[in-house]
């Protein structure tokens, strides 16, 4: 699976987040990248994965029993700042 910055970032906005992080502060959120958000183990990027790959959560909040068996089947993930490559097994 492949996704761009600007898939996240529809997604968030679809969600109201710009709303309540403000314009600028979204801004500046979506400007550290995937590589820095996936360091900083971000709920709204695990969200945006899970819910790529067809696991619905109740909230933006993943269980980390969730992330343990997620990370389970992971075979490769690739991160840059605009594009984000995850290959399940």
């Amino acid at each position: 699976m492949k996704f761009g910055i600007e898939d996240f970032e529809e997604w968030l906005r679809e969600r109201g987040y710009d709303l309540m992080m403000g314009e600028q502060n979204f801004k500046i959120y979506l400007d550290l990248g995937f590589s820095a958000l996936l360091f900083y183990n971000s709920n709204l990027l695990f969200s945006f994965i899970l819910d790529q790959i067809g696991v619905k959560t109740a909230d933006e909040r993943v269980p980390d029993r969730l992330r343990f068996e997620i990370a389970k089947r992971l075979k490769r993930i690739e991160a840059t700042r605009d594009k984000i490559e995850i290959e399940l097994i």
